[in-house]
């Protein structure tokens, strides 16, 4: 199995971009894993809702295999326990999943494109997180 997590723009904090290399340094030493960043396009274009989104569905999509399973962090998906996400991860690696892809929005959200192309839609709670935070809690 790959997992590849995507995410829009760098992060730009330093403390939380030492965080994320350490785990995913960690991860890798058990799956295969990447990150990808998506371009932020809103810095380059003045793009904004659903424009936006939709831009940014763009570059997610080419960066996406038509077979891979893809999970998009979302605050109205699932709530899972640690225990419950291993268990979905496990019969993930069970059924053969080749290409794992966990999609990260950026601030204005992600489009419903992204979103109906999920295999699972999954909340990290009902808190608000920034997203360079959700970056570290996701890995």
């Amino acid at each position: 199995m790959h997992i590849r997590i995507l995410w829009i723009g760098k992060t730009r904090n330093p403390c939380l971009e030492s965080l994320c290399t350490d785990y995913l340094n960690r991860i890798q030493r058990f799956v295969s894993c990447d990150v990808a960043e998506v371009p932020d396009l809103s810095r380059r274009r003045s793009l904004h809702g659903e424009e936006l989104r939709s831009a940014e569905s763009g570059e997610i999509e080419r960066r996406v295999s038509e077979m891979a399973r893809v999970v998009v962090l979302d605050a109205e998906g699932t709530e899972l326990s640690s225990p419950d996400f291993a268990g979905w991860f496990q019969k993930e690696r069970n059924r053969g999943t080749r290409d794992l892809v966990f999609v990260i929005g950026g601030p204005e959200g992600i489009s419903g494109r992204i979103v109906d192309r999920a295999d699972l839609r999954l909340s990290l709670g009902r808190m608000t997180w920034t997203h360079e935070l959700a970056r570290v809690l996701l890995l």
